[in-house]
């Protein structure tokens, strides 16, 4: 299973720069293969270029890449949520569980 450091890895092999936001970079840990696919694909031009992350609390927020250039001329592929509000759902749900990467089982 790739990591979140290995495709960090492959994007600069790539001469890219991955740019997440912390509250989704912890979210993203339990979905790495999903987004290593996600990410592969929309470099490759292959993708529509949104990741769906699914919450705990049920329901997902969708994730859209983008590719960019910095302001010092670096190319960054960026992560961020399509709707503004998204980044609030997880950061909520990311500080309901602070100790333990899932909920306990119902």
């Amino acid at each position: 299973m790739p990591t979140l450091s290995a495709i960090e890895e492959g994007c600069d092999r790539k001469e890219v720069t991955l740019v997440v936001h912390p509250a989704i970079r912890s979210a993203i840990k339990d979905y790495e293969d999903s987004f290593y696919i996600g990410v592969r694909c929309f470099l490759e031009g292959e993708g529509d270029g949104v990741f769906f992350l699914p919450l705990e609390a049920g329901g997902y927020v969708r994730l859209l890449f983008s590719k960019r250039c910095s302001a010092g001329g670096y190319d960054i592929l960026r992560v961020d949520p399509v709707r503004g509000e998204d980044l609030a759902r997880i950061k909520r749900e990311r500080k309901s569980w602070p100790s333990q990467p899932h909920p306990p089982a119902a």
